[in-house]
């Protein structure tokens, strides 16, 4: 009886100690679920993200300039638009610049000079060189956007309406242009000179239309702008992307 109970005994404790041996379910989850947490995590602020830099337009047309130096601005980069026949085209500049004497001002001056029939010269533009899209608008040395009146084209399937307002003569107030009812330009103030068509068509290549106009203040000023779409504020057609000033008054 008594070796009978020792047994038991043994047995019981045999028995005990095994169960101590094993982990709960629950308690071996939770040990694998921390080994996860607890891995590497590769951080997504860490990858450099290159943005595009947006384009700056510098713009020379042919001119004996007085306060703008061409030599520090054109180089061979540059491009032109220009025309040839009925067709317009963006090539390589091909330019000279020579010192000529100006009585006005009683020295040299630089006088740039384009060995096409060249609209502007720019300094980078992303259109293909080659010909490009125009509007189906006549544009000669006479056409001028004289207040009252009323310039009509299409371009890309789309009929356009650029009207010129201002009031007096001669001397003329709030001189507007607006194109199909958006205004594009106003100046204050325009002496003795009308502002001028120079170019209508596709110039930075996203199918839209593009202007240069000629927008001088007064009748011995020089003013060229172009516009551009793909510089446009939101919700308007087209946006300022440069223009060039100078002088010729004596």
């Amino acid at each position: 009886m008594r070796i009978k109970s020792l047994f038991f005994l043994l047995s019981l404790c045999m028995i005990l100690l095994s169960c101590t041996d094993k982990k709960p379910v629950g308690q071996e989850q939770g040990a694998s679920v921390q080994q996860v947490d607890s891995m590497p995590v590769k951080r997504v602020d860490s990858v450099e993200v290159v943005k595009k830099k947006p384009l700056t337009y510098k713009i020379l047309v042919p001119f004996a300039y007085r306060f703008c130096n061409p030599d520090t601005l054109i180089n061979k980069n540059w491009v032109e638009l220009y025309k040839d026949g009925k067709d317009y085209y963006v090539g390589k500049a091909r330019y000279s610049i020579q010192k000529k004497e100006d009585a006005c001002v009683g020295g040299m001056t630089p006088h740039l000079s384009g060995k096409r029939n060249t609209i502007l010269f720019v300094n980078q533009l992303p259109v293909n060189l080659g010909k490009v899209k125009t509007a189906d608008v006549e544009i000669s040395d006479t056409t001028f956007l004289a207040p009252g009146t009323t310039s009509r084209f299409a371009f890309a399937g789309k009929r356009y309406k650029l009207v010129a307002k201002a009031q007096g003569e001669d001397v003329y107030k709030n001189y507007t242009l607006l194109l199909n009812g958006e205004r594009i330009c106003r100046e204050a103030e325009v002496d003795g000179v009308y502002f001028r068509l120079l170019f209508a068509g596709d110039l930075d290549g996203d199918g839209k239309l593009d202007l240069v106009l000629s927008l001088p203040l007064h009748y011995e000023n020089l003013r060229i702008v172009m516009f551009l779409s793909s510089c446009a504020p939101p919700g308007l057609q087209i946006g300022k992307a440069a223009e060039i000033v100078d002088d010729f008054s004596c």
